[in-house]
């Protein structure tokens, strides 16, 4: 396929990706796309012979007799199809970092509160296959539940290779450096700021066209990530559905001798070869497709009166279980948005959690956090473990009194993948010369203001107790 004008070769030998990428939009639709008119088959999914002499091929991610409501799959139509390639041997040297059975045999409970510094990009080449690596999770991968927080620094694009996650959906979070992606359904931009959520099964390649990039992923086991119900908050708000991005169809063609197919299953990678590229597909149609959101699009919700409002009200996406209510994973945002609550502690409220929270922040400050939580770092709160505002942002909250007025808080984004699972942690992350062993000590500060004396009758007034 000839390329188009927009698109131009970089000084490292990447094809630049033009600034005009075509998305088509919505979450949960059946959407279709032709990167040749004509090429999708009419009436049926599964001719004879397809239109151009493609062929048809479908990628299914639920069982094929899940509710209608719930069932998701899309047709491919390819130059050649998947299947063509060498038998799979294990890939060597072996990634010794990467975790989807969570055990004592390679993980480790710990109910400390952890926080880790912002990792530096390695000096090795290192692209974002080699460059991912477990932090903590819970469950199973061959056993479709659980889940994984990774995170990955890189310095190059990946190269005549293409990943393919047989585990679960991967959800990036890039913090520094832009993320080119090539999936089977097309290719997506992705900045820091946005996010992208690749599922189980995609083949795709992650070009590096800033250089040194560095970012936060969440796997997911045997579920899909979808928008949460709104409940009582109505029929709009927190992220649209119409803001989400899928790709439009878009094909390589030609020989590509030697290209590998590294493929993670049961958190070990696998290598096969072929001698085409596996994003050949011309056309394609269907529900299950990779996609990317704009954080900046959010609707955030907050209190208007009094008190600070759970963080349940800033989910972006939520990975359900079975039980209702529970998710297996959320992803949370902290974005700016003003605070107007009156004689309220506005930010977040002292806490122990049935549920667990894994922390980042993309840019800015964290407004519980005064210091020591920094761009790229990243902290685990486990099930039942306390945590909540460190000393100097509980002083400084305290001391501006009731008077504050309304405050917005700018310039910032932070996240938090959070599961009612508790989490086993890598040992390279608890060794990691990152982790930040005196985290404990922003709490230890916090000094008593109890006080015998009965507030006076003014002071209640002041503080909204009359």
């Amino acid at each position: 396929m000839e390329r188009p004008a927009a698109e131009v070769e970089k000084g490292d030998g990447l094809v630049g990706f033009s600034d005009n990428l075509e998305y088509q939009s919505g979450f949960g639709n059946h959407f279709s796309s032709e990167a040749i008119a004509g090429a999708l088959p009419r009436g049926q999914n599964s001719p004879l012979i397809c239109p151009f002499g493609l062929y048809a091929e479908q990628i299914s991610g639920t069982s094929f007799t899940s509710p209608r409501k719930l069932n998701q799959r899309s047709w491919l139509y390819r130059i050649k199809p998947s299947v063509t390639h060498e038998p799979f041997w294990p890939r060597t040297p072996t990634h010794k970092k990467l975790v989807s059975e969570f055990d004592g045999s390679n993980t480790v409970a710990n109910p400390t509160q952890l926080r880790w510094k912002p990792v530096e990009i390695p000096d090795s080449p290192t692209d974002f296959i080699d460059g991912l690596y477990t932090i903590c999770g819970a469950g199973s991968s061959f056993l479709r539940h659980g889940y994984a927080i990774h995170m990955y620094t890189a310095n190059k694009s990946m190269e005549n290779c293409a990943f393919c996650n047989a585990d679960g959906d991967f959800l990036i979070v890039p913090q520094q450096g832009r993320l080119w992606i090539t999936t089977e359904c097309g290719r997506l931009q992705v900045s820091p700021g946005e996010i992208v959520v690749l599922p189980q099964g995609f083949r795709f390649v992650v070009d590096l066209p800033d250089g040194p990039s560095r970012g936060y992923v969440a796997e997911v086991f045997g579920t899909h990530f979808q928008l949460p119900d709104l409940g009582p908050i109505g029929a709009n708000g927190l992220a649209a559905a119409r803001d989400f991005l899928v790709p439009t169809a878009w094909f390589e063609e030609g020989s590509r001798p030697g290209f590998t197919i590294v493929q993670k299953f049961g958190g070990e990678l696998f290598n096969a070869r072929q001698d085409f590229s596996p994003f050949n597909v011309v056309a394609w149609h269907g529900n299950y497709v990779p996609y990317k959101y704009d954080l900046s699009k959010f609707c955030p919700y907050n209190t208007v009166l009094v008190d600070h409002g759970d963080p349940s009200i800033n989910t972006v996406l939520t990975a359900p279980t079975d039980k209702p209510g529970v998710a297996l994973l959320d992803f949370v945002i902290f974005p700016p948005r003003w605070l107007v609550a009156e004689h309220t502690f506005r930010p977040p409220y002292y806490h122990r959690n049935c549920m667990s929270e894994f922390m980042g922040l993309i840019y800015g400050g964290y407004e519980a956090k005064a210091d020591g939580f920094l761009p790229g770092g990243a902290s685990l709160h486990s099930c039942m473990t306390p945590h909540g505002p460190d000393t100097k942002t509980y002083e400084a909250t305290i001391a501006r009194g009731n008077d504050a007025g309304p405050h917005k808080i700018t310039d910032t984004m932070a996240f938090m993948f959070e599961s009612f699972l508790m989490p086993k942690t890598c040992p390279w992350a608890l060794d990691s010369p990152y982790i930040d062993r005196d985290y404990y000590q922003c709490w230890i500060g916090l000094k008593s203001h109890f006080s015998h004396e009965k507030p006076n009758a003014e002071s209640e007034v002041q503080n909204g107790l009359k």
